[in-house]
């Protein structure tokens, strides 16, 4: 069974958990409005730390966000009894921006290493002493239940006894821009499923949560039962209407309404993502059971969302409550759900994460301290790999023969889409990495032959890299330097995460399995292995696409990209 062993919050509403959770059942808000922050032109309202938290998170010789997760990570591994320099303990670490904030320092194009969430995530490691390579999940604003998703599966697996997750972002100019351009912010403070809703708010924070599948270790009672990801294949910034991958993700659990305290939303305050959720949450049967946001005490704190919000969620149903959903005055969407905009009790003894994010993902996790739900026994699983596509400045191979090319750099693949797809004019509007990932994918499945253009569940699109998506940062940054030139663009920004590319692939071939993004420190076969073989725990999923698709720059790159079918050892 995994079980949670230790799990901590520090925000600005506190350093710990319990700081957090007393603030939030008081109805605190760490929300405040900024003006002229970052020389941005337009105030925001936001969720930041002080000056004087920062005093006590920053550690020399690390960025503020590195700092953030030592800060966390600190008070919380002392309390369980984890061997970090044991081969059989990972770490994962869930971020959608890590350090971008460096993206800003003049000396960053000189050496950028530094911005790489990778190469933080292995600054991090070394400062635990932690052996075994990290794993960074990027997958958007679901990356914080994605990570614990991973986390479950892993142990699961067999690979790992003891998984620490952690999930954090820091606000800077560069995201704040970002979602200006997209007119998405709230001047106010945010209010979540609101008739008067009209925006969401930014917020910082670092979450841990310690798993652990060992029988012998002291544990909480608290333990994850199940957990699914799944895309609606409908846009890559915008939400499906009828909520198709929220309610596919929900319907992967399991859980059965009468047994649940609550459903612990998304909701961000933005029009569509408020209304999606609820139509997902109606379509999937759950009426009665109280549907509750948490972003009007901290705002979106992104990748660090997932874990924080499962945190508070735990904390509330220890406590025998159900949180109110912050800034809701009246109902404003059009699902039959029930919403609370007051603390109220419950005996029951699990809950429902649910988050979706752009690229189209959706994530949901039962998490329960009811010791009946057991895990079930899960059967080791090896992979086959049947077609491979492999696509460098200079070359293309398929199943290992050549392809006769002209060009290079990223003129080959304005060449390898006229030749091979040219009926997909989105192409045009792709940042370089992506173009990398679709081409190859596309490449791949007309080399499958298989039926394309069918909705499709049981496949999944798993990619990793290292770089995330550097070409489509150094862009933004390039766009909000000036500030007397200051021209963000929604089209530019979007494409800064780097799981957009499992999202056009998914949009392109009305892919509802699931969709993920995994950056690592190098290029590391054992660890790739180890992370689709546990994603195959997934039932639905019975083959992925699957591979590394990584651009230091429009003319380097490389994509080695595969199908693997599932092989099921009973």
């Amino acid at each position: 069974m995994v079980s949670v062993i230790a799990h901590n919050i520090v925000s600005p509403l506190g350093m710990t958990s319990a700081e957090n959770y007393s603030a939030v059942k008081a109805g605190n808000s760490a929300l405040s409005l900024h003006e002229g922050k970052w020389d941005l032109p337009e105030s925001f309202c936001a969720s930041l730390f002080t000056d004087a938290q920062w005093h006590d998170i920053q550690q020399d010789g690390y960025t503020h966000f590195e700092s953030l997760v030592i800060k966390s990570l600190s008070q919380t591994l002392p309390s369980c009894n984890v061997d970090l320099s044991s081969e059989r303990t990972i770490f994962i670490l869930s971020s959608t921006k890590a350090n971008v904030e460096l993206l800003a320092d003049p000396h960053f194009f000189s050496s950028p290493e530094g911005e790489l969430p990778g190469v933080a995530a292995k600054h991090i490691a070394d400062h635990f002493g932690i052996k075994t390579s990290p794993i960074v999940v990027c997958n958007a604003c679901i990356s914080g239940v994605a990570a614990l998703i991973l986390a479950k599966r892993l142990l699961e697996t067999g690979q790992y006894d003891d998984a620490i997750v952690c999930g954090a972002d820091v606000q800077s100019a560069f995201i704040v821009s970002g979602f200006q351009s997209f007119k998405a912010l709230s001047p106010d403070n945010c209010r979540p499923f609101d008739a008067e809703r009209v925006g969401l708010n930014l917020g910082e924070a670092a979450a841990t949560i310690v798993l652990s599948n060992r029988d012998s270790i002291q544990s909480s009672p608290w333990h994850l039962v199940s957990g699914g990801v799944r895309n609606d294949a409908n846009h890559i910034s915008g939400p499906s209407r009828t909520g198709e991958g929220s309610y596919r993700a929900l319907l992967t659990l399991d859980a059965p309404e009468s047994e649940l305290a609550f459903i612990n939303a998304h909701g961000t305050a933005t029009l569509y993502n408020d209304e999606m959720e609820s139509i997902a949450l109606h379509r999937a049967g759950y009426h009665s059971v109280c549907i509750n946001a948490l972003k009007g005490y901290y705002g979106h704190t992104m990748g660090a969302a997932g874990i924080l919000e499962s945190i508070i969620s735990m904390c509330a149903v220890d406590d025998n409550t159900i949180l109110a959903t912050r800034g809701l005055k009246n109902k404003g969407v059009s699902g039959d759900i029930t919403l609370s905009n007051a603390n109220n009790q419950t005996d029951r003894e699990s809950f429902v994460k649910l988050l979706s994010g752009f690229g189209g993902c959706n994530g949901a996790l039962w998490i329960s301290r009811n010791k009946d739900h057991q895990n079930k026994k899960i059967a080791s699983n090896n992979y086959t790999l049947t077609n491979h596509v492999v696509i460098t400045p200079t070359s293309v191979t398929i199943n290992g023969e050549p392809v006769v090319c002209e060009q290079t750099g990223k003129a080959l693949l304005t060449e390898l889409y006229k030749k091979y797809v040219s009926d997909y004019p989105k192409f045009y509007k792709m940042d370089v990495m992506t173009r990398l990932g679709f081409i190859a994918s596309e490449l791949l499945l007309q080399t499958e032959g298989s039926e394309r253009f069918v909705p499709c569940e049981d496949r999944a699109v798993v990619l990793f890299n290292r770089t995330s998506s550097l070409i489509a940062d150094k862009l933004h940054q390039e766009s909000i330097n000036d500030k007397h030139n200051f021209f963000p663009s929604p089209s530019v920004f979007v494409y800064t995460l780097p799981n957009i590319i499992t999202g056009e692939i998914a949009i392109r071939n009305k892919y509802y399995g699931e969709t993920s993004f995994y950056i690592l420190e190098r290029n590391d076969k054992k660890l790739i292995d180890e992370v689709l073989n546990a994603s195959f725990l997934d039932s639905h999923t019975q083959s992925i696409i699957a591979g590394w698709v990584d651009c230091e720059s429009e003319d380097v790159f490389s994509a080695e990209m595969y199908i693997v079918d599932n092989k099921t050892i009973k």
